[in-house]
C-alpha cells in the first residue's frame, strides 16, 4: 500500500506496519480487497477456487501479525447476483462456510464477527451450524435500549429479546450501545424511526442515512444515571459488550464534521496538546479532537478520570470487572421477569447453579417493584457492586426499590448468611393455633380444676413439643443449628403479674441436641379486643395464634412487648424478687442504676428486639440497653461479673456500664444469669463492619489503579489502631489495678501455668488437625489442597508449640476479655468501647473466668486484623489476577494495623507491671495467636467450610516449615 492510500487507514481494517508494501500481494486478492475497500470494479468469481485461496492468503498475513479475528463487513452483500437484492444469497453461505473451515483448519482461538444489520431470524442464519460466523452484532437490540429509556418502557426490550432466536452455543451475539458508524435505525418501524429522531437527534445535523451520529454522552445528554443504566444493560445482556472508544470516559462528539467523522475524533488521553492523542502540529490531524466547554478534551480525558476515583472510568472498571467475575453474564441463559411495573426490567442470567438476577428502573423517577422469586426461596441477593448482603427470598414477592435511571445486580447467593439485622418471622397463616381455657393456667394441670387436668395436659404437650421446638428452631440465638428439638419443657416457670398485664417466664429443658441445654423464653399473651397496639408490636414476636371461646389473639416473645422490657427495668430498680415453682428470680441493681436509668425510664420507647447470636438485645430510647441470654449455663456470667467490676470498682471509662442483672436462683444454691441491663452507648457500628468496609473501599480503589498507593494512604485508620492499642492496654490495666477482691487479683505467671499453656495449645493442635484430616475431602478447592499441605506437616505445628520458652522475666495473669476482636469493640466519636466479657460462648462458664495471661486478648485482635485481611480480599476481588495485584495491598494494611496496635498496646500497659517488657512475652503472644488459629480452623470446619483457607494461612505463618 503506498503513501497514497494512507487517507484510507482505519475505514474497514488498520495496517500498522508501514513495510507491508514489500510483501507481494497475489493479484486476484489485491482486485478483490480494492475492490471490497477503495471501490473499483474488477470481475470476481467466488467459483474460481484461486479466488478463496487469495482471500485466506491474505487473512493469513494479518493472523501472523496476531489479529484474533475479523470483522466482516456488510456480509449479507458478500455475493451479488442480478435479479435479486444480493441479500443473505446461499452463494454468501456457501463462501463463509469455506472461509471458516479454513481458519478453522490453521488457527485455534480466532473468530469471524458477522455486521448484518438485521432482523435477529435472518442473523441467525449467519451463525449456520455453528460453521459459519462465531459471533454477530445484535443490531434491533441496540436502539430498543434507548427506546426503553426514552419512553419508560422496558417493553421494547422484552420483546426483541423474546423475539431473538436461539443459537448454536459455541456462537455468541456482539452487543454494543454505538460503533465508529451512525446509532443505525434500519430496523425499527417508521414511527419509531420518528420517535428516536425526535428524542435523541432534534437537531437535523445530527442524522445521517437512517441513524443518528452522536456518541452515547451526547445522545443521553451527558446524563451520568443514565449512561450508567446503558452500560449496565449492555454489560448483563446475553453476549459479549462492545465498547468503542472514548465511552468509557463519557466523550462527546461534533456533528458539525461532515460524514459520520464527528464520532471519529481522536481519543482524549490527556488535557496536552491534541488531547495527548498526537504530537503532530493540531493543523496536521486528520481531525480535530473535541474542544468544546461540556466535551472538550480538557474537561474529559482518560487522565484526569484515572485520578479520581469516582469518576465513570474507574465506574466503568468496577463494572467489567465484576461482569469477569460471574460466568453466568457471559454464558448464562436470560428469563424475563414479570415485573408488574413496565417502568422495570428485571431478568435473570442463570449458568449452573449461578443465578444472577438484574434489576432496571428505566424510569426518570423512583419505582417499586415486586418480583415473584419463590423458587429461589431461602437464598440471600448479594448486591455484586458494594457485595451487600440483602434479606433473603421469601414465599411472598420480593419488593425492591430502585431510584431514577437505577438498577441492581444480585447474586443469589447459598453460600451467605442473612444479614445481621433481619428477622425471619412465620407467616401468619403458618402459625400453630392454641386452644385456651383459662389463660395461662390451661398449660398446668395443678392451677385448674379436676375435670380439665386433662386438657392442661393437652395444651402444655403442644406448647412442649410443637408450638416452641418450632419457633426456637428457625432463632438465630438457638445453638445447635440444623438440629431438630424434641421438646422444650418447662423445667421452672414464673407467673409475673404487674398490673393488667401477665406473663409467663419459663425456663425451658431443651431435648434434641447432643447436650441437653436450659434456655430462656418468656412468653406474652395480646388479645385483639382491647389491644390493637400492643398486637402490632408482638407480631414479629409471634410463636402461636391462640383463641379463648370466642377472643382470639397471640402468644409471642414476651422481649417483644414493650410493657414486659418496662416492667423489667422497675423490677431491677427495685430490687424485685419473684418465687417461681422451684426456685426464684432477683432482679439486681448496681450502684449506678439509678444514675443511668434516670427516674423518667418507665417513658422511654422500647426499640424492637434483635437477636445478637446467643442473646436478645433490646434498647429503651437511647438511655437502657436490656440483654436477655438465651441459653443458660449454671454460675454468674462473667460479663455481668466483670462488666459490675469495671464499672463499679475499677471505674474503667471505655466499657458499658452495667446498671443491674436478672438472676435465677433455683432452691439448690445456684446461680443462673438471665439478663443484664447496661447503659446505652451512642456508636457509628463494631469495629469489624468498619474495618471490613474500609478495606474493602480501599482495595476497590486501588483494584484499577495504575500506581502504587502513597506511604500514608492509612493515616486516618492507624489513628484508630492506635487508639484501639491504648484502650485494650487500658482495659488489662484496669482488671489488674484492685487487689483484696479474689476474683480479680492478678497472680504471677509461673512455669507451671506456661506448661499448661503449651499443653493445651498442642492438644488443640493435635484435635483441630485430626479434624482436619477427616474431613479435608469435603472441603471446596482450592481450601483442599492447602488442608492436605498442612496436614502432611502436622508434626511442625506440634514441634512448633513445644519450642516456645517461657518468658524470662516476670509476668502477671489476671482475668480478661475472653473473646476480644473487632467486633467486640464499637466505635464511637472516633474512640472505643469495649463490650461483650461473656467469653467465648462455646467454652463452660468455669473456664471463661478463669485467670490468664491478658495477651489471650491482643492474639484475638491480631487474628482480627488478619480475618479482615482476608475478608475484604475475598469480597474485593474478583478473580486470581485480581486478587495477585491487591492481596500485597491487603497484607501491608495488617502489617501497618499490627505495627501501631501493638506499639500503642505496650505503652499503655508499660506502667501497669504486667509484663517485664512485652518484647519478652512476644513468644507467649506467638503462642497464643497459634491457639487462637487452630480454634478458628475448627469453628471453619464446622461451621463455615469456605473460609477455612483464613484461619489455614493464619496457621501456616505461624507455624513455618522446620528446616529438617
Amino acid at each position: 500500500w503506498s503513501d497514497s492510500d494512507q487517507k484510507y487507514k482505519g475505514t474497514h481494517i488498520i495496517f500498522t506496519d508501514t513495510e507491508s508494501s514489500n510483501w507481494t500481494w497475489d493479484p486476484v486478492a489485491k482486485a478483490y480487497f480494492w475492490h471490497r475497500f477503495f471501490g473499483h470494479q474488477p470481475d470476481l468469481n467466488f467459483d474460481n477456487p484461486n479466488v478463496l485461496k487469495a482471500i485466506f492468503k491474505t487473512m493469513r498475513f494479518w493472523l501472523d501479525m496476531g489479529v484474533d479475528g475479523f470483522r466482516l463487513d456488510a456480509i449479507p452483500y458478500l455475493v451479488e447476483r442480478e435479479g435479486t437484492s444480493n441479500e443473505n444469497l446461499p452463494e454468501t453461505h456457501a463462501v463463509i462456510r469455506e472461509i471458516r473451515a479454513l481458519l478453522d483448519a490453521s488457527y485455534e482461538n480466532r473468530l469471524l464477527l458477522a455486521e448484518a444489520n438485521q432482523w435477529p431470524e435472518d442473523v441467525r442464519e449467519y451463525f449456520g451450524n455453528a460453521d459459519e460466523c462465531h459471533m454477530a452484532y445484535h443490531f434491533p437490540l441496540m436502539p430498543r435500549m434507548y427506546m426503553a429509556i426514552a419512553q419508560e418502557d422496558a417493553h421494547p426490550v422484552v420483546e426483541i429479546m423474546q423475539q431473538t432466536p436461539d443459537i448454536p452455543d459455541s456462537c455468541q451475539w456482539a452487543i454494543f450501545l454505538r460503533n465508529h458508524d451512525e446509532l443505525t435505525l434500519e430496523m425499527v418501524t417508521s414511527k419509531e424511526r420518528d420517535y428516536m429522531y425526535r428524542m435523541y437527534a432534534a437537531d437535523p445535523r445530527a442524522r445521517i442515512n437512517l441513524g443518528i451520529r452522536r456518541r452515547l454522552a451526547a445522545l443521553l445528554e451527558n446524563d451520568l444515571d443514565r449512561i450508567r443504566l446503558m452500560n449496565s444493560l449492555l454489560l448483563s445482556m446475553p453476549g459479549s459488550p462492545i465498547i468503542y472508544y472514548g465511552d468509557e470516559i463519557g466523550m462527546g462528539d461534533n456533528i458539525f464534521l461532515g460524514d459520520r467523522n464527528g464520532v471519529r475524533t481522536p481519543m482524549q488521553w490527556s488535557p496536552d496538546r491534541n488531547a495527548g492523542f498526537s504530537r503532530a502540529d493540531p493543523q496536521r490531524l486528520y481531525l480535530p479532537p473535541i474542544m468544546d466547554a461540556v466535551y472538550g478534551y480538557e474537561a474529559v480525558n482518560v487522565e484526569s478520570q484515572q485520578r479520581d476515583p469516582s469518576s465513570l472510568l474507574h465506574w466503568m472498571k468496577r463494572m467489567l470487572a465484576v461482569r469477569k467475575g460471574s460466568r453466568a453474564f457471559g454464558r448464562g441463559k436470560l428469563t424475563f421477569l414479570k415485573a408488574g411495573n413496565r417502568k422495570i426490567l428485571a431478568y435473570l442470567r442463570e449458568y449452573g447453579d449461578e443465578v444472577i438476577l438484574c434489576v432496571a428502573n428505566v424510569g426518570r423517577s423512583a419505582q417499586p417493584v415486586e418480583l415473584q422469586l419463590e423458587r429461589f426461596r431461602g437464598r440471600v441477593p448479594v448486591e455484586l457492586l458494594g457485595r451487600t448482603a440483602f434479606p433473603p427470598v421469601g414465599d411472598l414477592p420480593y419488593l425492591l426499590t430502585l431510584p431514577a435511571h437505577g438498577f441492581y445486580w444480585f447474586r443469589l447467593a447459598t453460600d451467605v448468611d442473612v444479614p445481621r439485622w433481619h428477622e425471619e418471622h412465620l407467616a401468619p397463616e403458618d402459625l400453630p393455633v392454641v386452644v385456651l381455657f383459662d389463660g395461662w393456667s390451661s398449660f398446668f394441670r395443678d392451677r385448674v380444676v379436676p375435670w380439665r387436668i386433662g386438657m392442661a395436659e393437652k395444651t402444655s404437650a403442644q406448647l412442649e413439643t410443637q408450638v416452641l421446638p418450632r419457633y426456637i428452631e428457625k432463632q438465630r440465638w438457638y445453638a445447635a443449628k440444623g438440629v431438630p428439638i424434641k421438646r422444650a419443657r418447662l423445667a421452672d416457670h414464673a407467673l409475673w403479674q404487674v398490673g393488667k398485664h401477665t406473663w409467663l417466664i419459663p425456663l425451658l429443658d431443651v431435648e434434641g441436641p447432643p447436650d441437653q441445654a436450659t434456655y430462656l423464653m418468656p412468653l406474652a399473651l395480646g388479645w385483639e379486643d382491647g389491644e390493637d397496639e400492643r398486637l402490632r408490636g408482638l407480631a414479629p414476636a409471634t410463636i402461636a395464634k391462640v383463641r379463648q371461646q370466642a377472643n382470639v389473639g397471640v402468644l409471642a416473645d414476651a422481649f417483644a412487648d414493650e410493657a414486659f422490657c418496662h416492667a423489667v427495668v422497675a423490677a431491677i430498680g427495685a430490687g424485685k424478687e419473684i418465687a417461681t415453682a422451684h426456685g426464684k428470680l432477683r432482679f439486681v441493681p448496681t450502684k449506678a442504676f439509678a444514675e443511668l436509668a434516670g427516674k423518667d425510664h418507665a417513658k422511654l420507647p422500647v426499640g424492637r428486639p434483635h437477636a445478637q447470636s446467643s442473646n436478645t438485645i433490646v434498647t429503651l430510647g437511647e438511655r437502657l440497653f436490656l440483654k436477655g441470654y438465651r441459653r443458660l449455663r449454671p454460675g454468674e456470667n462473667p460479663e455481668l461479673e466483670v462488666g459490675r467490676f469495671l464499672t463499679e470498682t475499677a471505674r474503667f471509662a471505655n466499657c458499658v456500664p452495667v446498671a443491674g442483672a436478672i438472676e435465677y436462683r433455683p432452691n439448690d444454691g445456684t446461680v443462673m444469669t438471665l439478663g443484664m441491663l447496661q447503659a446505652y452507648v451512642a456508636n457509628q457500628g463494631d469495629g469489624w463492619a468498619y474495618t471490613l468496609d474500609y478495606v474493602e473501599r480501599f482495595l476497590e480503589t486501588h483494584r484499577t489503579a495504575t500506581e502504587p498507593p502513597p506511604i500514608d494512604v492509612h493515616g486516618a485508620y492507624l489513628a484508630l489502631a492506635h487508639t484501639l492499642g491504648q484502650r485494650t492496654g487500658e482495659l488489662h490495666c484496669a482488671l489488674a489495678s484492685h487487689a483484696g477482691n479474689p476474683a480479680f487479683d492478678p497472680e504471677e505467671i509461673t512455669p507451671a501455668d506456661v506448661t499448661e499453656w503449651k499443653r493445651r495449645a498442642h492438644a488443640e493442635a493435635v484435635d483441630t488437625l485430626e479434624l482436619l484430616a477427616q474431613r479435608v475431602e469435603t472441603l471446596p478447592e482450592p481450601a483442599r489442597s492447602e488442608a492436605r499441605s498442612l496436614v502432611e506437616r502436622s508434626g511442625d505445628v506440634a514441634s512448633h508449640v513445644e519450642s516456645f520458652a517461657a518468658p524470662a522475666q516476670a509476668m502477671r495473669k489476671i482475668r480478661f476479655h475472653g473473646d476480644y476482636h473487632l467486633g467486640q469493640v464499637l466505635l464511637a466519636n472516633n474512640d472505643f468501647v469495649i463490650i461483650d466479657f461473656e467469653g467465648e460462648p462455646a467454652r463452660p462458664l468455669e473456664e471463661r473466668r478463669i485467670k490468664s495471661s491478658p495477651l489471650r486478648d491482643v492474639a484475638g485482635m491480631l487474628r482480627s486484623f488478619n480475618y479482615a485481611r482476608w475478608a475484604a480480599l475475598k469480597r474485593a476481588a474478583q478473580n486470581d489476577e485480581e486478587l495477585e495485584k491487591l492481596a500485597p495491598l491487603a497484607t501491608a494494611w495488617e502489617s501497618e494495623t499490627r505495627r501501631v496496635f501493638l506499639g500503642a498496646y505496650e505503652e499503655s500497659v508499660r506502667a501497669g507491671g504486667l509484663y517485664g517488657s512485652l518484647e519478652e512475652a512476644r513468644a507467649l503472644l506467638g503462642l497464643f495467636e497459634l491457639e487462637k488459629a487452630l480454634y478458628e480452623l475448627r469453628y471453619e470446619i464446622n461451621n463455615r467450610p469456605d473460609w477455612v483457607r483464613i484461619p489455614l494461612a493464619g496457621i501456616v505463618a505461624l507455624a513455618p516449615r522446620s528446616s529438617q
